[in-house]
């Protein structure tokens, strides 16, 4: 679990990791032409290794849980 602390207009670029939650606040998540609000109580998962951007509207807490990729010798048992 990974913790962030955005003052407004601060932004997190590109990358992939795919649950974020907001604590407190406001982001803008862009996904290529879509953008989307972010508030605390929103859910939103995201596919895996989907690029995408996020942008604090207001002052915002947020989490983004890190979860392993499955390796496929432990689906297999």
């Amino acid at each position: 679990m990974v913790g962030f602390a955005f003052a407004t207009g601060q932004e997190l670029t590109e990358h992939t990791s795919a649950l974020p939650v907001v604590i407190q606040g406001r982001l803008d998540l862009v996904l290529g032409d879509e953008k989307s609000e972010v508030t605390p109580g929103s859910w939103i998962h995201l596919p895996a290794r989907l690029p995408h951007t996020v942008r604090a509207t207001e002052p915002t807490i947020m989490l983004l849980p890190i979860l392993p990729e499955a390796s496929s010798s432990s689906a297999d048992t």
